[in-house]
C-alpha cells in the first residue's frame, strides 16, 4: 500500500481514499500519517455491509466528485502501471472507463491457486468480457475454473491472457450501477469458494455492464509484473522479489 501511495502520488494523483474496516480504521490512520508523503490528501472510509470489492469502491463515493482510479492495498502494481491509469484518466468520463491489464503469468507468484479475472479484449482494445476464475499452476501453463464451479469445469490457459488486477479508472457514472448492483445482491445465490464468505466483486459488475452494453471499458496492457499478497506465506516471496529490484537499481 505504501509503494502505490508513492507511485500514485508521482502519477499525479492528488489524494486517496482509504477504504478500511472500523477495526483498523484508526492504526491505518497512525501508519499513514507518519510514513506517507504530507502531500497526499489521505481519507478513511468504512466498507459496507456487502463483502467484496464492489462494496469498497461504493463505500468510497460520497467522496468523489470526478473520475477516479481504483488499486487493491494489497497488490504492487508498479509505477508504470499507476503512470498509465494517471495518464488515462484523462479520457474517463460518461460511461466510458478503462482497466490496466496484466498478462496472467506476470501475476501469479506461487503454485497456489488465486482469483484472477480474465479477460476477452477486442482488437481495437476494448474489454469485451471479463470472468472471475480460480487460476492455478499447471506444468508450463495454468488452469482456470469460474469462481464456485467444480473441478470438472477448469479449462487450459497459456498464461498470455490479460487479467483484471483491479486497477481501474473510472468515470463517477460507475458509482450508480454499483449501487444498483448491491441492492440487487443475494449472498445466498453467489457463487463463491468454500469456506469463503460469498462476495460481490467489481469485476463481476463491471462484467454485467458490458453484457448489458450499458458501459465500455478501454483495456490498456502493461508487461510489468504485479505482485499480489494473498496470503501469509506470500510475504517472504514479495520481500524477496523487492529486494532483488533494489540491487537491480
Amino acid at each position: 500500500m505504501d509503494y502505490t501511495a508513492v507511485d500514485a502520488l508521482a502519477a499525479g494523483f492528488e489524494s486517496v481514499i482509504l477504504v478500511v474496516r472500523e477495526e483498523v480504521r484508526e492504526e491505518l490512520s497512525s501508519h499513514v500519517q507518519r510514513r506517507w508523503p504530507g502531500t497526499l490528501s489521505v481519507e478513511a472510509v468504512v466498507q459496507g455491509a456487502v463483502a467484496g470489492t464492489a462494496q469498497a469502491v461504493a463505500s468510497a463515493g460520497a467522496l468523489v466528485d470526478g473520475p477516479f482510479g481504483v488499486a487493491n492495498a494489497d497488490d504492487l502494481y508498479g509505477a508504470a502501471a499507476m503512470a498509465t491509469l494517471g495518464s488515462e484518466l484523462a479520457h474517463v468520463g460518461g460511461r466510458a472507463h478503462m482497466m490496466v491489464g496484466y498478462r496472467l503469468r506476470r501475476s501469479v507468484l506461487t503454485d497456489a491457486p488465486v482469483t484472477r479475472g480474465i479477460c476477452e479484449v477486442s482488437p481495437a482494445g476494448e474489454l469485451v468480457e471479463i470472468v472471475e476464475q480460480t487460476v492455478a499452476r499447471r506444468g508450463d501453463g495454468f488452469s482456470g475454473r469460474p469462481v464456485g464451479a467444480p473441478e470438472s469445469a477448469a479449462t487450459d490457459l497459456t498464461g498470455e491472457e490479460v487479467v483484471s488486477m483491479n486497477l481501474w479508472g473510472f468515470a463517477p457514472s460507475i458509482l450508480g450501477d454499483l449501487a444498483g448492483a448491491i441492492d440487487a445482491f443475494d449472498p445466498t445465490l453467489a457463487p463463491h469458494e468454500p469456506g469463503k464468505p460469498a462476495e460481490l466483486l467489481l469485476p463481476s459488475v463491471v462484467g454485467e455492464l458490458l453484457k448489458a452494453k450499458r458501459a465500455t471499458v478501454r483495456a490498456t496492457r502493461t508487461e510489468d509484473r504485479v505482485i499480489g499478497i494473498t496470503r501469509p506465506d506470500d510475504l517472504p516471496l514479495l520481500r524477496e522479489i523487492l529486494a532483488g529490484e533494489r540491487a537491480r537499481n
